[in-house]
C-alpha cells in the first residue's frame, strides 16, 4: 500500500474530508451547550425544526461518507495501475500490450471514417479524435491490463495525438507507442498525475464535492435552527474576517475606571441592532495595505507613531510584524481606515456587547480571571500576534477583546457617540486594556479615555492603542 488516503485527498483542492467537519460548527459563536428552554415551550434542541435539521445533517453525513469511500477506492485503484504503466518492472510489457491493442483497431477506425465520409460528413480532426477514442476503448477494455477508467483516459490522450494525421494508414505501432509515452511524460508521482491530469472532470470527484457542500449546508441549517440569534435579521452570514453580533437586549456594566454618566454602579440594559465585528484587531499588514492604497500625498498623515515611508514611499512599521495589531494609531487614523474599508469604529456599547455577549460575561471567556487567557498584567513584555489566545474567544467569536492593545471606540467620555471626526475631539473612550495594563483594567467593563487628537505625539505616551472595526448589516 502507498501513502494513506489523506495524502491523496491533499491533491483535491476544496474538497478535503476535514473541511466537512466544520459544518456543525460553522458559526464561530456556537456554544457547545444546548440553548436554554423557552418559557412555556420545548427546549431549543427539541424544537421540530431542530430535529428535522439534525436528521438532514445525519443523512448528508452518510452520503458524504459514501462519496468519499467511492473516491478513495478510485484513487487507490488508479494509483496501482498508473504505477504499472510507469514505474513497475512490468511497465514496458504492459505498454506494449496496450499499443498492440490500439494499433490492431486502427483498421476499424479507418473503416468508420470512410463510412462517415461516404455519408457526406466532413472529416475534421475532432471527428478523427472521437472515432479513435471510441475504437481504442473496446480493445483496451478487453485486454483488462489497466483499470477501465485509466484506460479510457489513456485512449483519449493517444487519440488526441494521432488525430493530427489525416491519413491513418501511415500510422505504425511505433507512432502509437510514441503517443502513449507522450501522454505519460514527463514522469510524475501518482499524486501529481492525479491532481494535474486525471482528477479534472472525474464524476467521483464532483460527486464528493457536492456531498461535502450538502453536508456543510445541512450543518449551517442546523446552526440556524439551534442558534437563530447568531445570524443577522435576514439570515446574513458574517463578512470575511468578521462575526455577527446578534441584535437584541444586552446587559452592560456596571462599569469601572472612567466614570460613565448615568451608570451609578448599575447594570444598564441596552437594545442594539445586529452588526458584524472584526474577529481580530486590525493588523499591521492590513493597515499598511490601507495606507499604500492612498495617493502619496495622503500617506504621511496616516502613519502611526514610529512608522515611516520607505524608499518606494510605502508604509513600513518599525518592527515589521505583519500579524501584530497596529498600535499607537490615533483616533483619526483608525477612523480613516474604517471608512476606507467600508466599516466604522464600534460604539462603546457595541464593543462591550461584542466582548460580553448575551451572557454579560465580565471577561470574554467567563466571569473568573485566568492569567493564561489574555496578554495583560505584564504576562509578556510586549504586543503579541492576533489570535495568540484562541482558547479565550468572546461569546461572539472575537479574539483579544481584553489585553494585548487597547481599542478605540466611537464614544466620547461623556457617553455620547461620535458620528463624524471633530477638530476639537477630546477624551474618546478606549476599552480592553493592553499587555502592560494592570489586572483591574483587563475586563469587559473597564473604560478609560484617550485624547482624540495628537495622542501619540510624544514617545512618552505609553498606552498602546489599536482598534477593530464593525459593519452595519444591510
Amino acid at each position: 500500500m502507498g501513502p494513506p488516503i489523506r495524502k491523496a485527498t491533499a491533491f483535491l483542492p476544496g474538497i478535503l474530508p476535514g473541511l466537512a467537519l466544520a459544518a456543525v460548527g460553522f458559526c464561530p459563536a456556537v456554544s457547545a451547550q444546548a440553548a436554554p428552554a423557552e418559557a412555556g415551550g420545548l427546549p431549543q434542541d427539541e424544537q421540530p425544526e431542530v430535529i428535522e435539521a439534525r436528521a438532514t445533517l445525519e443523512q448528508a453525513r452518510t452520503e458524504r461518507g459514501a462519496a468519499f469511500d467511492t473516491l478513495e477506492t478510485l484513487i487507490l485503484d488508479l494509483r496501482d495501475d498508473y504505477e504499472l504503466l510507469t514505474t513497475s518492472a512490468r511497465a514496458a510489457t504492459t505498454k506494449h500490450s496496450l499499443v498492440l491493442a490500439m494499433h490492431d483497431s486502427l483498421p476499424v477506425a479507418r473503416a468508420r471514417l470512410s463510412s462517415e465520409e461516404a455519408a457526406g460528413h466532413s472529416i475534421t480532426r475532432g471527428v478523427r479524435r472521437r472515432v479513435l477514442s471510441e475504437v481504442f476503448a473496446e480493445p483496451m477494455q478487453r485486454s483488462a491490463t489497466v483499470d477501465t477508467r485509466l484506460g479510457d483516459w489513456v485512449a483519449a490522450q493517444v487519440a488526441q495525438e494521432l488525430s493530427r494525421h489525416e491519413d491513418l494508414t501511415v500510422l505504425s505501432a511505433d507512432d502509437v507507442l510514441a503517443a502513449l509515452n507522450g501522454a505519460l511524460e514527463p514522469p510524475l508521482t501518482f499524486w501529481e498525475f492525479w491532481n494535474e491530469r486525471l482528477r479534472p472532470g472525474r464524476p467521483e470527484v464532483s460527486a464528493y464535492r457536492e456531498a461535502v457542500e450538502r453536508y456543510e449546508a445541512a450543518g449551517l441549517e442546523l446552526n440556524r435552527a439551534r442558534f437563530p440569534e447568531r445570524y443577522g435579521p435576514r439570515g446574513e452570514v458574517a463578512p470575511p474576517g468578521m462575526v455577527i453580533v446578534p441584535g437584541g437586549h444586552y446587559s452592560l456594566g456596571p462599569s469601572s475606571g472612567w466614570d460613565r454618566p448615568g451608570d451609578r454602579g448599575q447594570t444598564q440594559r441596552v437594545n442594539l441592532k445586529s452588526f458584524a465585528a472584526d474577529r481580530t484587531e486590525v493588523t499591521q499588514q492590513a493597515y499598511a495595505l490601507f495606507v499604500n492604497a492612498l495617493p502619496l500625498a495622503e500617506r504621511p498623515a496616516l502613519l502611526p507613531r514610529g512608522w515611516v515611508l520607505d524608499d518606494e514611499a510605502r508604509a513600513a512599521a518599525p518592527d515589521g510584524l505583519p500579524d501584530h495589531p497596529v498600535v499607537y494609531v490615533s483616533f483619526g487614523q483608525a477612523d480613516a481606515y474604517a471608512k476606507w474599508a467600508g466599516k466604522r469604529l464600534p460604539t462603546e456599547n457595541e464593543w462591550e456587547a461584542t466582548a460580553s455577549g448575551s451572557e454579560a460575561f465580565v471577561f470574554p471567556w467567563g466571569n473568573a480571571w485566568r492569567m493564561d487567557m489574555a496578554n495583560g498584567d505584564r504576562l509578556t513584555t510586549g504586543v503579541l500576534p492576533v489570535e495568540s489566545f484562541p482558547h479565550s474567544r468572546a461569546p461572539t467569536g472575537c479574539y483579544d477583546m481584553v489585553g494585548n492593545v487597547w481599542e478605540w471606540t466611537a464614544t466620547r467620555a461623556d457617553g455620547s457617540d461620535i458620528d463624524e471626526l471633530e477638530d476639537d475631539l477630546v477624551n474618546v473612550i478606549i476599552r480592553g486594556g493592553a499587555w502592560n495594563s494592570d489586572r483591574d483594567k483587563l475586563n469587559n467593563r473597564y473604560r478609560w479615555a484617550a485624547p482624540g487628537h495628537d495622542t501619540f505625539g510624544s514617545p512618552r505616551y505609553t498606552m498602546p492603542i489599536g482598534f477593530r472595526c464593525v459593519q452595519d448589516l444591510r
